[in-house]
């Protein structure tokens, strides 16, 4: 390891936890950055590399929990991501269950967002795991695989927000038949993200 890989690891701020057995631990301190407005709904990662942190950044009012349970923070409303793989769907619902099992500190599951892990049709296999997760929560949003994510880097993304107006060459009936614009968040994102914004804002009246 060089010089400069040690200082980035000893700068690096570490998140303090309180493991409770099954699943993701509970976070001992806020995730939430100081001075920054605390995320309407949280990302919880099923497992590295689920594109929780991709999601977050594409998607304003979310916010990056890790694979920890935002306890200490201000809003309790989860998404669970994880990729389409038999790991990841598993991860998943382990998550799902541990929430179920009032092990995740209060925090409340609205769904899972499944990231395809691969161009092309799922196979059928995990098709029919992710039927049977689809019986364990609200609603299981899917998300298709990106090409330009592979080249990305977090800076390089557009991002979304519900106050934002819809993208002048979306308008229309015909819109799907344009190539999107690159400079904008992925159309299947922000229908999501609205989705999940509205749930939120919902659910916060009950609280």
């Amino acid at each position: 390891m060089s010089t400069s890989e040690v200082a980035v690891v000893e700068n690096e701020p570490l998140k303090r936890v309180a493991l409770n057995g099954l699943g993701n631990p509970l976070a001992e301190e806020r995730l939430a950055q100081v001075g920054e407005r605390d995320p309407l709904i949280w990302l919880i990662a099923a497992h590295g590399g689920a594109g929780a942190t991709f999601l977050a950044r594409s998607l304003a009012p979310f916010g990056d929990a890790g694979q920890f349970w935002p306890v200490k923070d201000k809003y309790p409303w989860c998404v669970v991501v994880a990729r389409t793989t038999r790991t990841g769907l598993e991860a998943a619902h382990d998550l799902v269950l541990q929430e179920q099992s009032n092990k995740s500190g209060g925090c409340r599951v609205l769904g899972i967002i499944l990231v395809a892990d691969a161009p092309g049709k799922t196979p059928k296999s995990i098709e029919q795991r992710i039927s049977v997760l689809e019986k364990t929560v609200p609603t299981i949003w899917r998300v298709g695989y990106f090409e330009d994510w592979r080249e990305s880097t977090l800076e390089d993304l557009p991002q979304w927000s519900p106050l934002d107006e819809e993208p002048e060459d979306e308008k229309g009936k015909f819109w799907k038949k344009k190539k999107e614009n690159p400079n904008v968040v992925h159309r299947e994102l922000r229908d999501i993200g609205q989705d999940l914004v509205d749930r939120a804002r919902e659910a916060n009246k009950h609280l």
